[in-house]
């Protein structure tokens, strides 16, 4: 059996789009100062531009609140992450690998 790989912390600060990861990996944990939603999304860039926050794709995770989760969720192609500011989202630590 593979020896899981080390945690990785990601602080975001803004809303918008964030990259965090760019080849495969698992979520483990979304903590955020407030009580709004972060979507994520498996893909590596914004080829489409911004995403939307409401309209979900092939390729969204899914939306979370700030929590552990429970198992972890794999992505297989990369991480992104988006939120919206004016939800009381601001301030997002996102635990993966």
């Amino acid at each position: 059996m593979a020896e899981r790989g080390k945690a990785l912390y990601a602080y975001l600060a803004s809303g918008s789009n964030n990259v965090l990861k760019t080849s495969a990996g698992t979520l483990y944990g979304v903590y955020t100062a407030g009580t709004g939603l972060v979507r994520f999304d498996d893909t590596h860039s914004f080829a489409q531009g911004v995403l939307n926050l409401n309209s979900a794709s092939s390729n969204t995770i899914g939306y979370f609140p700030s929590g552990d989760l429970s198992r972890g969720i794999g992505f297989n192609t990369g991480l992104v992450a988006a939120f919206a500011t004016a939800s009381n989202t601001a301030g997002v630590t996102v635990e993966y690998e």
